[in-house]
């Protein structure tokens, strides 16, 4: 699995490369926490590798559909902003904690299409497994941190930097 940092970071970004408006805080806060709900199952008392332990059911599809489904329903209004895109991105920043982890190099797979069937997909990445523990990240010694900020921070970085420079050139070609 990916750090919950970076879980939070992707949604984070993710929100700012779609949202070019002012939002309300709760937004941002939304965009840091629905990427990291689905690693609530670590507190799960069934065992590691079942469909109700780490890495199960809400690392799928269809969690991170019902999941954003309940959150743009019930912060739309709240946020003035329109459902359908809403709940899209909220399905976006959800689904890409499944996908981070299917990148990782360890660990077991995702089912993402559950519950059509349970077949797991994933260690296809460079990305280091996160170390176990709560302690501060430290790049200088973790390699989990490392390999999280060369691939996924630095591009996803890149990318809410290509898209705040567009928005800007924009912005002062139509002045």
């Amino acid at each position: 699995m990916a750090t919950l940092y970076t879980h939070a970071v992707v949604g984070l970004g993710l929100g700012s490369v779609f949202t070019s408006r002012r939002v309300h805080p709760l937004f941002w806060i939304l965009a840091g926490f629905l990427p990291i709900v689905p690693d609530f199952d670590a507190f799960s008392t069934s065992p590691y590798g079942s469909l109700w332990g780490h890495r199960g059911f809400t690392h799928s599809l269809c969690f991170a559909l019902g999941l954003s489904l309940v959150a743009a329903a019930l912060a739309f209004r709240f946020l003035h902003a329109r459902f359908w895109p809403l709940f899209g991105l909220f399905f976006l920043i959800t689904a890409s904690h499944g996908i981070l982890d299917a990148f990782t190099n360890g660990g077991f797979g995702i089912p993402f299409f559950w519950p059509l069937h349970n077949q797991r997909y994933g260690r296809w990445g460079p990305i280091q497994v996160a170390d176990i523990g709560f302690e501060i990240p430290d790049p200088r010694v973790s390699r989990a941190v490392r390999t999280e900020l060369a691939y996924v921070w630095l591009p996803l970085a890149v990318l809410v930097g290509i898209v705040w420079a567009c928005r800007r050139y924009r912005q002062t070609r139509a002045r």
